[in-house]
């Protein structure tokens, strides 16, 4: 029999990215690197504590033309437990942050149902903080 008709048997191993418990779960993360957007306020909720903050993240890509052209999302970061840490965080700060997606429910002054998208954040780390002028003039 030729190498052309000979059947072709193969051994196929699937690999797993999960374990068989995560494929089980949903999943809800999210991963963003972005820059902080004004500076993070710190509300006490009853016994508890929200620190809240917008983070934007850009890309860049080539239009029709070849022309780049920079699109901006901005997120809204909600961090329920108290950081005292988010003092030394600023505007324009270069953050790294994980969490999950919420979406709340309600109705706004006019009694329209909206929705309002935010991000739980569950890990943070402070990545490249910026330097306003003042400290420049500091260190000259």
């Amino acid at each position: 029999m030729s190498a052309f008709l000979r059947p072709i048997t193969h051994s196929v191993k699937f690999a797993r990215s999960f374990s068989a418990s995560a494929t089980r779960s949903d999943l809800n993360k999210v991963t963003l690197i972005g820059r902080i957007g004004a500076d993070p306020t710190t509300n006490d909720v009853g016994e508890r504590h929200v620190t809240n903050y917008t983070l934007a993240t850009s890309d860049t890509r080539p239009d029709k033309e070849g022309n780049l052209i920079k699109r901006t999302q901005w997120h809204r970061i909600a961090y329920w437990q108290s950081a005292e840490w988010f003092s030394k965080v600023k505007k324009g700060d270069l953050v790294y942050v994980e969490g999950n997606i919420r979406y709340n429910d309600y109705m706004d002054k006019d009694g329209n149902p909206r929705t309002k998208t935010e991000i739980n954040q569950t890990a943070f780390k402070l990545l490249n903080p910026s330097r306003n002028k003042d400290e420049d003039d500091e260190d000259s």
